[in-house]
This record gives structure tokens, sequence and C-alpha cells, in this order.
């Protein structure tokens, strides 16, 4: 294979290497051998290509979690058909103790998969390697079985994000998640060598500024809060149009409630027709609701419109207090709660 000698560092390099594989520095055919070093955008463009972006690490950890569950799944199928008995049924006090077993080791295998894979020689979990991505340190260096720990645990602390610590990863300089700042760790292309990512570590760029990370942050919290807050506050403010619809009507009809007891104190029996109680029925034949007249003096406020309070109604009976006057309570009958003014409700 043919070779050449590095412009910036005299290292031996493929002909067909973009970068150089001790320095970092670019070896693009629009440069030759003699060209003056350009260490600083030589750094720049290493810095392009050496760290993973944001899609490849989201296919990785598709793929890695997709092993993982299948793993799991055979495990449990195993699991099952061990326990089963002479008379082939499962064993289901056993099989429940054991799966309750295998839930519980779950996290403990799910961290030693990542600390030990990304710890090991390669650098990187099987779904990592498929994709030809790697973990180093921020200086490219691998990983110590402690540091590949303390980053796959500083990952709880980016899912309490609402995950959008993950998506740093599209936007920082480095390509970095939020584990990986907290545990000063890179995700990088599996192909670039210790030298290459720590020039691209040194010289990484320009990432999104710390403002325009933060509006991001914003923006996408903004969506499920936003949506939270519309949750809320729609039905609360159908709830509070309809008890004002409500309490209308009420305060609209309340004379009836004079005129019903006053014939009661008259003639000394209730009326039982609007009519006789010397009501106009026509006054309360509205398009919205309508009034009838129930036993005991009692009557009922139906509703026709609008459609969410619909064949509801309100009930209003007179109650005799000790002072010998009427005190009238009402009771609301197949209408929401939340409709009703505080004293109507059950």
């Amino acid at each position: 294979m043919s070779v050449f000698n590095c412009p910036s560092c005299n290292a031996a390099n493929a002909t067909n290497a973009r970068f150089c594989t001790n320095c970092g520095a670019s070896l693009s055919q629009a440069e030759t051998p003699y060209s003056p070093p350009t260490s600083q955008s030589d750094a720049a463009l290493v810095a392009d290509y050496a760290f993973a972006g944001f899609w490849k690490r989201l296919f990785a950890y598709l793929i890695d979690s997709f092993l993982f569950g299948g793993m799991f799944l055979i495990l449990v199928m195993l699991l099952g058909t061990s326990l089963v008995t002479d008379s082939r049924d499962i064993d289901l006090t056993h099989f429940g103790l054991a799966l309750v077993g295998i839930y519980l080791i779950i996290p403990i295998c799910w961290w030693l998969y990542f600390a030990v894979m990304e710890s090991s020689s390669s650098q990187a979990t099987l779904g990592k390697k498929v994709i030809g991505i790697k973990v180093t340190d921020i200086s490219g260096q691998p990983l110590s079985f402690g540091q590949a720990t303390g980053r796959h645990f500083s990952a709880f602390i980016t899912q309490l994000t609402f995950l959008i610590g993950y998506l740093l990863a599209a936007f920082t300089a480095r390509k970095q998640a939020l584990h990986d700042m907290i545990a000063s760790t890179l995700v990088v292309n599996a192909r670039f060598g210790a030298n290459q990512i720590k020039v691209a570590s040194d010289n990484p760029g320009n990432g999104m500024s710390a403002g325009s990370i933060i509006a991001i942050v914003f923006l996408v919290l903004l969506i499920p809060v936003g949506g939270i807050l519309a949750a809320i506050a729609l039905p609360a403010y159908q709830d509070y149009t309809m008890r004002a619809k409500v309490e209308q009507a009420m305060v609209e009809t309340k004379y009836v409630q004079n005129i019903i007891t006053e014939h009661a104190a008259k003639t000394g029996y209730w009326p039982n027709t609007l009519q006789r109680a010397g009501i106009n029925s026509e006054q309360l034949l509205t398009e919205n609701y309508h009034l009838v007249l129930a036993n005991q003096g009692s009557y009922h406020l139906i509703f026709k419109k609008p459609e969410t309070l619909a064949d509801s109604r309100i009930a209003f009976t007179p109650v005799i207090t000790k002072s010998g006057s009427y005190q009238w309570e009402c009771k609301g009958m197949d209408i929401k709660n939340s409709y009703l003014p505080t004293r109507c409700r059950k």
C-alpha cells in the first residue's frame, strides 16, 4: 500500500487517508506533502468527522435494547419451560418468584453490559460496534470500568430532564449528551485513533451556544408542559362556562321560589301547576331551559342548551326552618358536580 508522510508531523499515512493517524491533520487531495501545516483548520475538519452524531447514537441504543430485550425474553421462556410440572402445568408460584427475581437483576445486568463492554478493548457495546462508534474519555483514551460505570449512572440524570439531555448530542460542539458532560466522555466514530480524537476534543469547532441550547431545552419543555397546562385549563374553562350558564338560569328563575311559598302560605297547600301559582309558564320556557313543578312545592330546572347540559336538571325543594320560614335547597340530577354551584353539589 502506498504511503506518504504527513506534512505536519511527518508520520506515514496511506495515500487515501483523509486525516493523519498520528496528529489528526487533514490529508485531503487538495493538499500536497509540501503544503504548510494548518493545524487549527485541520483540527476543525477532524472534529467534523470524529464525533458520533445523535442518530448514530440513537440507533446503537435501539440495537442494544433489542438485543438485551431478546435475551430477557429467551430467559423468561426457558424459565417457564423449566418449571413445567409432570401434569404439563406451570408452577405459577415459583414462576412468579423467579420472574420477580429476573426483574430485580435486570438493572444490574444492564449496568454491567454497558460498563464492561465500554471499558473493554472494543470500547463499545454490541449496538455501537454495529453502527461503528465507540466511547472514550475526553482525551480519546479508553474508559476504565469505574469511568464507564459513572457514565452509565449519569444517564439517570439525563433521563430526569424529560430526555432532553440526550438531545444535546445533536447540538453541542463535541456531540456530547448531558451524561457525557457529567462523566467527561465522548462518543466517537470507531475509525479514529486516540491522537485524532484528542485533537478534535481540544479543537471541537463551533457548537451551538449555551443560549441556543437553553432556548431549545425551553422550547422542548414547552411542548409537554404546554400540553399538561392545556389538559388542565381546557376542562377547567369548560366547567367555568357551564357553571356560569347554570348560575344564570338559577338567578333568572329564583323569583319562582317566592311565588310558590307565598301561595302555600295563603292557601295552605302547594300549587300543582304553574298557572295556579300565578306564574306565566311562557316566561319560563326559553331556548336554553324550562321549568316544571314537582311534588310538595318542589320544581325542576331542566336544561335544553348548550348540548353539554342537555337533559340535565336541578331539583329545588322548600324546607321549613325552625322560625317557620322556608329555605330552598338545590340538588343536581344527571349533571356534573363541577357545573353546579357548591351549595347544589352532592
